[in-house]
């Protein structure tokens, strides 16, 4: 890349950094920035320090254009309120959703590990790492659906994962303020055109758009099963089920196209698992699952039967079992052989071999007459 654009580019780069790097020791309510680790289109997250509770947090500042206006700021600080209240391990604790002068933060847990997106960059995942990860985030959503707290934008970007395995979930409730902010500022025709047809400025996220988002109606918990669906085949495929050149592009392959079966490119992936994908991305979404309890379980189940499966305690039960089998096989083809032995030798006595006479056998003896009257 070269010329004019690269260079507004380059200085728009700059310019950001410069301006995040300047935050850096900067005190935001009770909270010392100490470095910026994400900057993206909710914002920028940095680590910080709690000066109260000498422990370190993630700390997200909200950017303007979502804060403005004071209705949807209201809306979405009683969503976001909802999400904090939420507790369970695989859901990311907030701390506090504040104000400091102009600026909104909300101060999480920061967690040590690195994103589902990062791990991907490597290359598909193996077909148990998939399925942890899967349970665990439907657990998640399953918690927050129980609430009535949808997510709206699970992806890759928003599923971190532990050293320890465990896998939390970030950005509950964050994703209303971004509908918020489309429903309100981006009515305009001409807004919405240039944002459908400018390569990557939405993609990322689009991806895993259900398509009744696709469609700009209301997201509700359905939509969060279809997104998990497209983050499970990725996973698994390493590329998602839906793609295109430009955001257009991709809201079409989500609303006319279906996913290539994983079988056809993978086959050792189960038939079970290909179930459960085509039941979560049906583009009705009555079709899909009713809850993600229901999807839950079958990915439990799927799990624990391939656990079982490759245990060493299953492998020693069916070397056992085969063991026996083959010595019964063996067993009863020895028996028949000493039957087709025993068989043949009385058919050969019978039929070639003269009986001896029995030892208690009268016998009578006839001797030659001899004339006698003459």
């Amino acid at each position: 890349m070269s010329g004019p654009h690269f260079l507004m580019k380059l200085t728009a780069a700059t310019k950001a950094y410069d301006r995040t790097s300047a935050l850096v020791g900067e005190l935001i309510g009770h909270y010392r920035i100490e470095s910026l680790i994400d900057v993206g289109g909710m914002g920028e997250v940095y680590l910080a320090r709690d000066e109260r509770l000498g422990r370190k947090v993630a700390l997200k500042l909200l950017p303007d254009r979502f804060t403005a206006d004071e209705t949807q700021l209201s809306r979405f600080k009683a969503e976001a309120r909802s999400a904090s209240a939420l507790n369970h391990p695989n859901i990311l604790t907030v701390y506090e959703i504040g104000r400091e002068g102009s600026r909104y933060f909300i101060a999480t847990e920061f967690i040590e590990g690195l994103t589902l997106r990062a791990s991907l960059a490597s290359g598909r995942m193996n077909l148990h790492d998939a399925l942890e990860i899967a349970v665990q985030v439907a657990s998640a959503l399953a918690a927050a659906h129980e609430t009535g707290v949808v997510h709206r934008d699970i992806k890759p970007e928003n599923i971190m994962l532990r050293p320890d395995g465990y896998v939390k979930v970030l950005d509950f409730g964050i994703a209303k303020l971004t509908e918020l902010w489309l429903e309100s500022d981006l009515g305009d025709p001409a807004t919405m055109a240039r944002l459908q047809t400018r390569p990557g400025l939405v993609l990322g996220t689009g991806h895993y758009m259900s398509p009744e988002q696709a469609r700009g109606q209301t997201a509700d918990a359905r939509s969060d099963l279809w997104s998990l669906g497209v983050v499970i085949y990725e996973m698994i495929r390493g590329i998602p089920p839906f793609s295109g050149e430009t955001p257009s592009d991709c809201i079409a392959s989500i609303l006319t196209t279906e996913p290539a079966p994983l079988s056809r490119v993978l086959p050792e992936v189960p038939l079970k698992l290909e179930s459960i994908l085509q039941k979560a991305l049906r583009k009705n979404r009555d079709e899909r699952y009713p809850t993600i309890k229901e999807m839950l379980a079958d990915l439990r189940n799927l799990k624990e039967e391939l656990e079982a499966e490759g245990s060493p305690q299953t492998k020693a039960r069916a070397e056992s079992i085969v063991s026996k089998i083959k010595r019964h096989k063996r067993d009863v083809l020895l028996t028949l052989a000493a039957a087709i032995l025993a068989a043949a030798a009385f058919a050969y006595s019978f039929f070639f071999v003269a009986p001896a006479p029995l030892p208690n056998e009268k016998s009578i003896a006839v001797l030659p007459f001899e004339n006698r009257s003459e």
